[in-house]
């Protein structure tokens, strides 16, 4: 009787944590507000996606007297223990995969003379909401610790971020290789608060080469930058940089939506680097293959390698978030592209 009072008060307890936490959490997300670039009229909605990021961690507290109630209910165990998965399920999701990082490696064969080329290709930072100052540090760190060529980020650098750019985005003065990137949707008002002027100047001031409707040479290859699909007008860079007529070089063309790809002439490029997907970002059965994901892109590019008309194409599933603070079944990567 006293081992199952205790319990009960343990298991009280927790539960009463959880609730008082998200009392406090709406404090917080007020307090994590102040000083962003917030669209007007979007305030809001902004506090109560930041409500969610900080009220997500009574998920734990919930997740305790979910186990205390399952060791003590012998006759509720089924309930319990459905009830345990789930807050599993989205303590993983919320608290902890959106904080990973990993490396994944891909060889990908070229037509032959095409010269060897290894790049770091990320996507989908959106430093601001859930993506905070630390995980920025950790990503140069690791693309550091890359043998590649170059870092190329295929845009969406921000998410309602802080107003100091130029000191939010200073961790990537540190990068040790080249760095290539055109800008995203939200980088361009679509959606976005209106930074794009602020956050070209920071990018540039920390050694950040946009690319925009740009070529480059680069170890015997053509490196061309295209504007967003829906925040610029990529239309006018592809008439003006990519001819027709194949290329008489190995081209990698850089453009944050995978769709753009669809506007490329035939055979106008080696290799097409896109991100813009998040890979759906939360995989919920049925649901994300149905009706997330063909919202992302109408051609079914949402991760990974495609034969495309216009040539390879290479969507990564980016780093961030957005929406909802949490990934599942997608884990924030880098992708080392081996061209050879």
């Amino acid at each position: 009787m006293f081992i199952s009072a205790r319990s009960g008060s343990v298991l009280g307890a927790a539960y009463r944590l959880g609730a008082w936490w998200c009392l406090l959490a709406a404090l917080l997300a007020g307090w994590d507000l102040q000083g962003r670039w917030t669209e007007p009229g979007r305030v809001v909605v902004v506090w109560f996606k930041l409500w969610i990021f900080w009220a997500s961690w009574a998920l734990l507290p919930w997740l305790l007297g979910m186990l205390i109630g399952l060791h003590r209910s012998a006759g509720r165990r089924g309930q319990h223990g459905l009830g345990l998965v789930v807050l599993a399920v989205a303590a993983w999701g919320a608290l902890v995969e959106p904080r990973l990082l990993v490396v994944r490696t891909h060889p990908l064969a070229l037509p032959a003379g095409s010269p060897p080329l290894r790049l770091a290709l990320v996507a989908d930072l959106h430093l601001g909401l859930f993506v905070r100052g630390w995980q920025l540090e950790r990503l140069v760190e690791v693309l550091n610790a890359q043998a590649v060529d170059a870092v190329v980020v295929a845009g969406d650098w921000t998410y309602d971020p802080p107003l100091d750019l130029q000191t939010a985005l200073a961790p990537l003065a540190q990068l040790r290789h080249p760095v290539w990137a055109v800008l995203g949707n939200h980088d361009t008002e679509s959606p976005g608060p209106p930074l794009t002027s602020v956050l070209r100047t920071a990018l540039q001031t920390h050694g950040v080469q946009l690319l925009e409707g740009q070529a480059i040479s680069f170890k015997g290859w053509e490196i061309v930058g295209l504007g967003d699909l829906w925040g610029a007008d990529p239309r006018t860079d592809i008439a003006r940089l990519l001819p027709s007529a194949p290329p008489n070089r190995p081209r990698l063309v850089l453009a944050h939506q995978p769709d753009t790809a669809a506007l490329l002439p035939t055979d106008a490029a080696t290799l097409v680097l896109s991100g813009h997907t998040h890979g759906g970002q939360i995989t919920l059965p049925w649901i994300t293959q149905h009706r997330v994901l063909p919202g992302i892109s109408a051609y079914g590019w949402y991760a990974g390698r495609y034969s495309t008309p216009a040539g390879t194409l290479f969507v990564t599933t980016g780093v961030g978030t957005i929406g909802l603070p949490a990934r599942l079944g997608v884990v924030p990567r880098v992708d080392v592209l081996q061209l050879h």
